[in-house]
């Protein structure tokens, strides 16, 4: 029948007593009854003399169901149907027998209701109620306890004795001593299941020894004591519910070297709910180490990202990473995730850089530390370091470190002698590469403010050295640092969990306890970014190279030159405006026209408080965005992109956005190789949700694919202001046939690159 009915059957073959076997079937006796029940229980057993009852609820509720008495001719064949008279006339026509899970009799367990018969006289119903802990009801009919209608008085029977293997004693006695002989008999088991009203969260796996939680949800209020529940391997450290009393929350505490844990309810709680079986986890998290060094040599950027959420506090420090051939200049955690971003500088007559995160380095959330992974360690072959050619300011290119970083907004001072903070922004637009700024002589910054003839202040200039001074000292892939005025106020303040710690200190260099006689600044409320008419800035690497340069002026010293075009004045309504450089590809316009910036009072980023993303320095009613571009909130956080074919042989891309900033859409590009010329394949640009911290969903279907071709697909977001970024490179697994239909092989999949 089922795994949790009877561990014994009783059988209804006849032995005698004294232990012999006889089969006697007395000549008056072609009537036999038949006993049935709607077995409610999946056989899964095979047996044939056990029925099975299912019933929901409390384990000491009643449970009534119906019996069938069938009188029927055994001579015939098929039998048939024979009326009979007297039965029902005797309270002891039907004997009932009631037993808990431990076959141990309960008095007066079962009992019936007034017997029925049908028109005909061969068919007799009852109810049967199974009370209180009742496990099992064995219900018999005696011999003699009905006579045919020729009245003929017959020993209606199926001779037996019941007996049963590891039965009590209290049972079997009743059973084979206190019973008839001969008689019909029928064990009927009653599961009591869980659902409705009590059902338990799935099975799972659990972190190491770390306590976790269970819930138990019923269709009605009840109340749950630690009584209830039973729990293998481990204990209830708290029980809790929801106002309502349904949604109950167990907290369990694993033992010590358990692998495994099972809650069930327990033998002698009130409810009955089905087993969980919870399985620990005893491996610690597994570090995947990627990465591709530039080509030339020189510093680049690892990912180290673990496969499970790591213990609160636990954070892998640089001391336990091991690197042949290199070291680690930087290393930062991305927020909410268990990935870190190192930038390592090879050697400088280093090949190869081997890397590997220590055994016992960090843990996860059950305590579990990691053997060193990954095994073996992660080696990137590099080639010596080289001197990078001269550059093109403020292009971008990937390969070329001085491009890749630009201006990329300014607060600058409209009056003199204020308290608001000024700054500027300095953004890498590399995605892979890491830009140290203390490398060689160190970078520089050169700022020249305009000098008024017509007044004899001195005018404000000054260079500041990233090797000699500050705490910055690299700039990672796709983020910013600030150079301000002072330090002040800002978004960190006030919503620490909200932006990813955008100005910590190696992302902010304070001018004016750096540099403040560089720069004339006799107080705090002194500015570097000289007011109302002009400045230049230049940007200088290490070898002198200039990486990138903006402003109204002609950038050389003491010189009377006037604007060559009109800063924004800075001021709106009381309020003031960041300029933010424009960008067209990744690529910087020319800082030094006017058309290479755009006022930010101009651009959405005026609603990102709205949008619950807030980013400022100095003053929060500024329009501004210090450090979007900093750590991972890029302007399209991008959670999945994933190209499907279908059986008609269009491809379906699916890909979602955890937020988006200044978003006006997507492009789709696709090549037939990963490094190949990758192309626009949409008509129109796909909208995007502008500026949300919401998740957005989106499909696209690409129907212009043909048959046995290699297809890879790029997604490029496209902001308002025309910046374009591509967002992820995925392959499309399988190719298409010439009736549409996927044609991928084992082989081509274990070959084919990603």
């Amino acid at each position: 029948m089922f795994s949790n009915k009877l561990t014994y059957f009783l059988t209804i073959t006849l032995f005698l007593v004294a232990g012999f076997v006889f089969l006697a079937t007395p000549a008056t006796a072609a009537v036999v009854p038949r006993l049935a029940v709607t077995d409610e229980v999946k056989d899964v057993t095979g047996d044939t003399d056990t029925e099975g009852i299912q019933v929901y609820g409390l384990r000491d509720e009643s449970v009534p169901f119906k019996l069938t008495v069938t009188f029927q001719d055994t001579t015939s064949t098929p039998a048939v149907n024979t009326p009979v008279t007297g039965f029902g006339d005797d309270d002891e026509d039907i004997v009932l027998f009631a037993a808990d899970s431990n076959n141990r009799i309960i008095e007066n367990g079962a009992t019936s209701s007034s017997i029925q018969r049908n028109t005909a006289g061969s068919i007799y119903t009852t109810t049967i109620t199974a009370r209180r802990n009742v496990s099992k009801v064995f219900i018999q009919v005696p011999a003699g306890a009905a006579t045919t209608v020729a009245s003929v008085a017959g020993n209606i029977v199926t001779p037996g004795q019941p007996t049963g293997v590891e039965a009590s004693t209290d049972l079997h006695n009743t059973l084979t001593g206190a019973s008839p002989t001969d008689r019909v008999q029928l064990i009927v088991n009653i599961v009591r299941s869980a659902a409705p009203p009590l059902t338990m969260s799935p099975d799972r796996s659990i972190a190491g020894n770390a306590p976790f939680t269970v819930t138990l949800t019923s269709t009605t209020a009840i109340t749950l004591t630690d009584a209830d529940i039973k729990v293998g391997g481990g204990s209830v450290d708290s029980l809790t519910s929801d106002a309502a009393k349904r949604v109950w929350t167990v907290t369990i505490l694993p033992g010590v070297g358990r692998t495994q844990i099972t809650v069930e309810s327990s033998t002698t709680g009130s409810y009955i709910f089905p087993k969980g079986t919870f399985t620990v986890d005893t491996t610690g998290p597994v570090a995947t180490i990627d990465g591709t060094p530039p080509i030339g040599g020189g510093l680049f950027v690892v990912t180290i990202a673990f496969d499970e959420p790591l213990q609160t506090g636990a954070a892998l420090l640089t001391s336990e990473i091991a690197v042949v051939g290199g070291s680690i200049t930087a290393l930062n955690a991305i927020s909410n995730t268990s990935t870190y971003v190192a930038t390592l500088t090879p050697d400088p007559s280093a090949t190869s850089v081997t890397v590997q995160v220590n055994a016992g380095a960090v843990a996860d959330a059950g305590g579990v530390q990691n053997t060193a992974t990954p095994s073996p360690a992660r080696t990137f072959k590099v080639a010596p370091t080289a001197v990078p050619p001269a550059t093109t300011p403020g292009q971008g290119n990937v390969r070329d470190l001085s491009g890749t970083v630009t201006i990329s907004e300014i607060m600058f001072a409209t009056v003199g002698d204020t308290n608001d903070i000024q700054w500027i922004e300095l953004f890498n637009s590399s995605k892979t590469e890491a830009v140290a700024l203390d490398a060689d002589a160190g970078w520089e910054l050169v700022i020249e403010n305009y000098n008024d003839p017509r007044t004899t202040e001195e005018p404000l200039s000054g260079t500041i050295n990233f090797k000699n001074k500050g705490k910055v000292k690299t700039i990672l892939p796709r983020q910013a640092v600030l150079i301000v005025s002072t330090t002040g106020r800002n978004s960190n303040n006030r919503h620490k969990n909200s932006n990813n710690a955008h100005f910590v200190p190696t992302r902010v260099f304070d001018v004016y306890s750096e540099l403040s006689a560089e720069f004339g600044m006799r107080a705090r409320r002194y500015p570097f970014l000289h007011p109302t008419k002009g400045f230049h800035i230049r940007l200088v690497d290490g070898r002198n190279n200039i990486a990138d340069q903006v402003g109204n002026l002609d950038g050389v010293a003491w010189t009377a030159d006037e604007p060559a075009w009109q800063l924004s004045n800075g001021w709106t309504e009381g309020v003031r405006t960041s300029i933010i450089r424009r960008y067209d590809r990744q690529r910087a316009r020319d800082g030094t026209r006017s058309d290479g910036w755009i006022p930010a009072v101009e651009t959405s980023f005026l609603y990102l408080s709205e949008k619950r993303i807030e980013t400022w320095y100095g003053n929060s009613s500024d329009h501004g965005s210090p450090g979007i571009r900093s750590g991972g909130e890029l302007p399209v956080q991008l959670s999945q992109f994933r190209p499907n074919l279908t059986e008609t042989g269009t491809v379906v891309i699916q890909w979602t956005t955890e937020s988006e900033v200044d978003n006006a859409g997507f492009n789709i590009l696709r090549s037939q190789t990963k490094t190949g010329e990758f192309k626009v394949i949409n008509a129109q640009l796909i909208p995007g949700a502008g500026t949300t911290s919401e998740r957005h969903a989106y499909v696209w279907t690409d129907t212009t694919v043909k048959p046995n071709l290699v297809y890879y697909y790029q997604i490029e977001d496209v902001s308002f202001a025309g910046d374009r970024q591509t967002l992820a490179t995925v392959r499309l697994r399988g190719l298409v046939s010439a009736k549409g239909k996927l044609t991928t092989q084992w082989g081509q999949l274990k070959r084919l690159p990603d």
